[in-house]
């Protein structure tokens, strides 16, 4: 199995991705959780690229999520999602 760089994969979205990946670090979060975390790492996203960096991360298995009854979806990294989050933040500039 070939896994495309994420450049490829991502398209315009690489950023956004990053950004979501370090989010989630800190565990699970609902979609508006999610895009304050992201907001405050990285100032204005909106919710269409968040939806849309969320979805090519889940297509990649970086991130998974499920719905909790009475609640919205939520969102969590996987462990091929904790590998890229330390890439991630090593590109960003933070502590791995």
């Amino acid at each position: 199995m070939t896994i495309a760089a994420p450049s490829r994969t991502l398209g315009r979205y690489v950023e956004p991705a990053l950004w979501v990946l370090i989010a989630l670090d800190g565990g699970p979060l609902g979609l508006i959780a999610l895009l304050d975390a992201t907001r405050s790492l990285d100032g204005p996203i909106g919710p269409g690229t968040l939806v849309a960096a969320l979805s090519r991360l889940e297509t990649l298995r970086l991130v998974d999520s499920d719905v909790i009854p009475g609640r919205s979806r939520v969102y969590r990294l996987t462990i091929l999602g904790r590998v890229a989050r330390g890439s991630a933040s090593i590109v960003k500039g933070l502590p791995a």
